[in-house]
């Protein structure tokens, strides 16, 4: 029969691991490598260290059931995993905290050797010399001095440096008002720091110092409770405050979205001003220079008062077009001009989208020689170019995008924008009749206006690619 302290251990252990699962699972979901927060890019290896740990917390359990006769697996091969999986989740551990602190500080370079060396010095011990070259016969004495130097030479010092790692996000967290962040950071640095001393620290009582001092027998006699239950505790925390932080990416993906839609909107703003721009200026003028072709033939006939008439009417337009001209120029924030250079056109679009989106844009330019677009052509293509990339950050998942501009051998202009998004079924989407169509038909008629043609290739899982081809002229 099973004691009630060995139910209770079997249940620390079971959801001790679960708690290192669910964490990992979660960060692998959520981790953004392309972001722009210093800790998106080693919290992969947290995913390591996660996973490695609750593995070895749940061969703990089957060790526990295998001394109650259920016998899952061979004893031996069990004692093997449960200090294989422990030093490979100490091992991810020190080095997420080693390479937090490198791209933190932008210094410490050798600490990203450092684990290596120190589990290669491990493994050389404890697996190679003690386990396969002169093994123990007491595999109970093996596991516990294999397990306390892990804990000593690797879980102590990364459980240590991950809470450096976090303490040292927080003036970014705290310059960008993100508070549940910060609040949940500072939380995953103190349960990383507990863990590094309940974890790193306390061992199964060994013949050497300081676990002979220091272990989990003494643990027990001076609290009453046992180290797994602060251990299981603090990885709990662990895992609650970790996943809350990740939650910033979530964060920093809207406000990227919330900023194209912004950009968005103040394009169409900028083309609605130009519209209108254009058509009251060019009629104001061509309204004043008719009156001015009207006063050159009644000069002819003198009649000079109308002609004086005329003149102040044509002044009179005059005055206000340029009135209006500068409410437009005040209300306006003008580009740069590009003077129909497709390059020139497709880098600045590029730039504009660089700013605010999280996915990385390749640009290749493979024509052999730079190519001038008259104003129609560069209105129509500069729409059309920036519609896809919207597409591609707004609906696309993508994690990369490519922007190609070549010219075939038939002479003509094409313009292919590929993502590696979800794809979709361009069939159904089309009898959808949504909302979202009409970006994609506007695309169209600016083509078919043009004299060109966009071209779709999609399906499900497979990403996008819009092709946009245009026949040039000859130039003599």
């Amino acid at each position: 029969m099973m004691s009630i302290y060995t139910n209770e251990m079997i249940a620390v252990y079971f959801f001790y691991g679960l708690a290192f699962f669910a964490m990992a699972l979660a960060i692998a979901f959520q981790v953004r490598m392309n972001s722009s927060f210093i800790l998106a890019k080693p919290l992969w290896l947290l995913v390591g260290f996660g996973l490695f740990q609750a593995f070895a917390e749940w061969a703990k359990v089957t060790k526990l059931l295998n001394m109650y006769g259920i016998n899952l697996l061979d004893i031996t091969v069990l004692h093997l995993a449960d200090v294989l999986t422990i030093g490979l989740s100490f091992l991810f551990l020190f080095l997420f905290g080693s390479h937090l602190v490198i791209a933190s500080l932008d210094k410490y370079n050798f600490l990203k050797y450092l684990p290596f060396i120190v589990a290669l010095g491990w493994i050389a011990k404890f697996v190679i010399v003690d386990f396969i070259l002169f093994p123990l016969e007491n595999f109970k004495v093996w596991t516990a001095n294999s397990t306390a130097w892990a804990r000593y030479l690797m879980a102590f010092p990364g459980a240590l440096l991950a809470s450096w790692g976090l303490i040292l996000q927080l003036p970014e967290l705290k310059r960008l008002g993100l508070k549940s962040a910060y609040y949940n950071c500072q939380g995953a640095a103190f349960a990383f720091a507990a863990y590094g001393f309940f974890s790193g620290l306390i061992t199964f009582p060994v013949g050497f110092w300081p676990g002979n001092v220091l272990n989990t027998t003494v643990f027990l006699k001076a609290t009453g409770l046992p180290v797994q239950f602060f251990r299981a505790s603090f990885g709990l925390m662990m895992a609650f405050t970790v996943i809350k932080t990740i939650n910033i990416f979530n964060v920093e993906q809207q406000k990227r979205l919330e900023e194209a839609e912004r950009i968005s909107v103040l394009m169409e703003e900028r083309e609605r001003f130009s519209r209108d721009l254009h058509d009251g200026i060019i009629q104001s003028i061509y309204g004043a220079g008719l009156i001015i072709d009207a006063s050159q033939a009644m000069l002819k006939k003198e009649q000079y008062d109308q002609v004086h008439e005329h003149m102040l009417e044509a002044k009179e337009k005059l005055n206000k077009t340029i009135a209006e001209l500068r409410d437009y120029i005040r209300d306006l924030q003008e580009a740069k001009g590009t003077k129909g250079n497709l390059k020139h056109i497709l880098l600045q679009l590029l730039s504009e989208f660089r700013k605010f989106s999280m996915i990385p844009i390749d640009f290749e330019d493979r024509l052999s020689k730079e190519l001038f677009l008259n104003p129609k052509q560069e209105t129509s293509i500069y729409h059309i170019i920036q519609e896809a990339l919207f597409n591609v950050v707004k609906h696309a998942q993508a994690t990369k995008a490519r922007l190609v501009v070549e010219e075939n051998e038939n002479h003509e202009l094409m313009i292919r924008i590929v993502d590696n998004g979800v794809g979709f079924n361009y069939k159904q989407w089309q009898e959808r009749g949504s909302v979202e169509k009409k970006g994609l038909a506007n695309m169209k008629f600016r083509a078919q206006r043009l004299g060109g043609k966009l071209t779709v290739n999609t399906n499900p899982g497979q990403g996008t690619q819009i092709i946009f081809s245009l026949k040039l002229q000859d130039k003599e």
